[in-house]
């Protein structure tokens, strides 16, 4: 005997995954909020909430095309070396992540951004930068202590 007509799309719907309910949701880390992020291409865009941590600064109501597109930046620290070039910003360190890249983003990492190339340090990576960071300030203040007295009427 053949299946009637609504016992086939009852079995078709039972195959269709069903859609987690919100004790199926991880929980948010402390100090995450959830934000909404337009996601989609104009005019077909549906709102995704992500969950963002607290150091990010990214203004997450601009539309993105695909969730790989949502990211998440800290606040930058810059060094000027020159004072004669203040609009360029040569270095330029700042935390990143971008949750849906995969695997080489699955946690934030340290950006570090050296006029316009971007090179991403994890955790041992940066630490070991930031020592070679601090071995070479030292480095430029032992040479700037040898150098004689500024004269007076010169700027440094």
């Amino acid at each position: 005997m053949a299946k009637s007509a609504i016992a086939q799309h009852v079995a078709a719907l039972c195959g269709i995954p069903s859609q987690p309910t919100s004790s199926d949701r991880p929980a948010l880390q402390p100090g995450y909020r959830l934000v909404p992020v337009p996601v989609g291409r104009e005019g077909c865009e549906q709102t995704a909430y992500v969950p963002c941590p607290p150091w990010c600064v990214t203004d997450h109501s601009e539309r993105v095309t695909f969730m790989e597109d949502v990211n998440h930046l800290g606040q930058p620290a810059a060094l000027s070396l020159t004072a004669q070039h203040s609009a360029r910003i040569p270095l330029e360190v700042y935390l990143s992540w971008w949750p849906a890249e995969g695997n080489d983003h699955r946690e934030p990492r340290l950006s570090v951004d050296l006029d316009t190339e971007v090179e991403v340090y994890d955790r041992t990576a940066a630490l070991a930068m930031a020592d070679q960071l601090v071995a070479f300030a030292a480095e430029v203040r032992r040479l700037a202590e040898t150098l004689p007295g500024d004269v007076r009427g010169e700027a440094a």
